[in-house]
């Protein structure tokens, strides 16, 4: 019975409890979604999380399909992001930076498989080659598969992001 007690303690110290960084290191903790905020931003309680080395079309963003015909991109991109990770779901999420906007900048993981890598390569997202390479080759796929916004025409979410706050001006 101690023995079992035993390994359930270390189980969680090391899956659950925060590492503390170290040197440098990354510090990784488990964060419980409570919201998909778009498709590059995730809530867990009152802490936003910013996906790492990604951007993705806001949601009121709108671009083109291969026909020329406009659709709600940015929805979309939201949409396949909630079709992977729903409320209550358990991430496992090393923290990288913190933004601008106080957000924690982090690397995520469910069920074993990098979430940015997974909308980049879907085409819903871009590599944000701004803040890091990562995922540079997980955009070529998508690009030459022509998936998600790649199957038309897009404004870079950086620069209608630009576009729109010169318009308010």
């Amino acid at each position: 019975m101690f023995f079992y007690r035993f390994i359930i303690v270390i189980c969680f110290a090391v899956f659950v409890v925060p590492a503390p960084a170290v040197n440098g290191a990354k510090l990784s903790q488990i964060w419980v979604v409570t919201a998909i905020t778009d498709a590059d931003s995730i809530r867990s309680d009152s802490k936003r999380l910013r996906l790492y080395g990604i951007d993705a079309p806001e949601l009121d963003q709108f671009c083109e399909d291969r026909f020329h015909a406009q659709y709600a991109c940015g929805r979309q991109a939201a949409d396949f992001l909630r079709s992977i990770v729903r409320p209550g779901d358990n991430l496992y999420c090393e923290h990288i930076d913190t933004d601008r906007y106080k957000r924690l900048v982090v690397r995520c993981f469910h069920n074993g498989q990098d979430i940015s890598d997974m909308l980049v390569r879907s085409g819903w997202a871009l590599a944000y080659r701004e803040y890091a390479t990562d995922y540079i080759e997980a955009e070529q796929f998508a690009k030459q598969a022509g998936s998600g916004i790649w199957q038309g025409a897009f404004i870079w979410p950086s620069d209608w992001r630009r576009q729109k706050r010169q318009a308010r001006k």
